[in-house]
């Protein structure tokens, strides 16, 4: 399928004539004809710094968008009572609770998934290479609080629990040592002190910089989860329908940031550190972040079923759901199929394509395309 493409090479997006799906000779109109929007967003732990830079670099002007607020919150409820309300126009994020609402026969949608997998790890006192040994005497495992503060379970809790049934324990077969809230400044101290003491078999431990260190325990990092995470493009059909071309802009402008990231890695990072007279909060964060996703968001199949697997288990509302009908690939599809993302990685060097175009990492139950530049 061939487009007309009037960017440059050097330069960035200009204007795009895509072709109809049933009519390549039929042209569409270009991104300049586009009517202009200003974007108010509300994203999820921390998971800003795609639509910051996205705004920054250029990039949603070049497609008639701006940036008007950007505002976090910890609980997804009030993400997704925003979204229905028409307070905002999507969410960075919430990939748990939006089955509840496909249950609910609401129009919620995601269109892109920029990371889809995890590795967490474990602390023990001897070293360990599987669970297995705990199998018949029980295991006791010390990790956080499985419900956070607002009410709603932590997504990364609930992936420790599939961490461990992945290690061939049924669900609720571990008995789970609860030591306090994530940000808990002192959790990794409890987490050492529970296992050295025997308290419990083994900790969850995250990857927080600077950090508590982990002396005189034994660090086992489990295998790669597959799992919806990050800066998914969670919106609703009554935004996509009430405003023109929404998400194909949506869906370009993360696929262009990502390729800048890339392609101007310093830049990208002054755009983040520094703050200017924007309206809305700017939180900065990584580039490299941004820089790693990849640059076909599409979210891996897997993945999919493992956050809904952690929905089906929390919530008995959701059991009823087919796993892919919270998802829409068709927008970022139809770019894929034009040609446009294959442009971008032409234009990357052999050393950035080979930086981030690991392939296929292995996984306990298959293998996953996580970082590819190509996938």
């Amino acid at each position: 399928m061939r487009i007309d493409s009037p960017r440059s090479i050097s330069g960035w997006l200009v204007a795009i004539k895509r072709p109809h799906p049933r009519d390549e000779t039929k042209e569409l109109q270009t991104v300049n004809d586009y009517k202009p929007y200003e974007l108010n967003i509300m994203f999820r732990a921390g998971h800003s710094q795609f639509w910051e830079l996205a705004d920054k670099a250029g990039i949603l002007g070049r497609l008639n968008l701006s940036l008007r607020s950007m505002e976090g919150t910890d609980d997804p409820r009030v993400a997704e009572a925003a979204l229905f309300s028409g307070e905002i126009d999507f969410i960075c994020g919430n990939h748990i609770t939006p089955y509840l609402w496909v249950a609910r026969d609401k129009p919620i949608v995601c269109l892109a998934s920029p990371s889809n997998a995890v590795r967490d790890r474990l602390i023990t006192r001897e070293p360990l290479t599987s669970l297995a040994d705990f199998k018949a005497k029980g295991l006791r495992i010390a990790d956080w609080n499985l419900v956070a503060p607002h009410g709603i379970p932590s997504h990364d809790r609930l992936n420790h629990i599939l961490d461990i049934m992945r290690q061939g324990f049924d669900e609720g077969e571990a008995e789970w040592i609860e030591l306090g809230q994530p940000d808990d400044p002192e959790y990794r101290a409890k987490a050492v002190e529970a296992v050295m003491t025997g308290k419990a078999d083994a900790a969850f431990v995250g990857r927080f910089r600077g950090g508590q260190p982990l002396h005189g325990v034994h660090v086992w990092e489990l295998p790669v989860l597959p799992m919806i995470n990050g800066t998914t493009i969670t919106t609703s059909y009554e935004v996509l329908y009430k405003k023109e071309h929404m998400a194909e802009r949506l869906v370009q402008a993360m696929v262009e940031t990502i390729h800048y990231s890339r392609m101007h890695p310093e830049e990208a990072q002054r755009f983040l550190d520094v703050k200017d007279s924007r309206r809305y909060k700017q939180n900065g964060g990584s580039a490299e972040y941004v820089a790693r996703s990849p640059i076909k968001p599409y979210p891996s199949g897997e993945g999919i079923l493992n956050a809904y697997e952690l929905s089906r288990m929390r919530y008995e509302e959701a059991q009823g759901v087919n796993p892919l009908a919270l998802w829409d690939m068709h927008y970022l599809r139809d770019l894929d199929l034009s040609g446009f993302i294959d442009e971008l990685i032409q234009e990357e060097p052999a050393n950035v394509r080979g930086k981030y175009g690991s392939g296929m990492v292995n996984t306990t139950t298959g293998r996953l395309f996580t970082q590819s530049s190509t996938m």
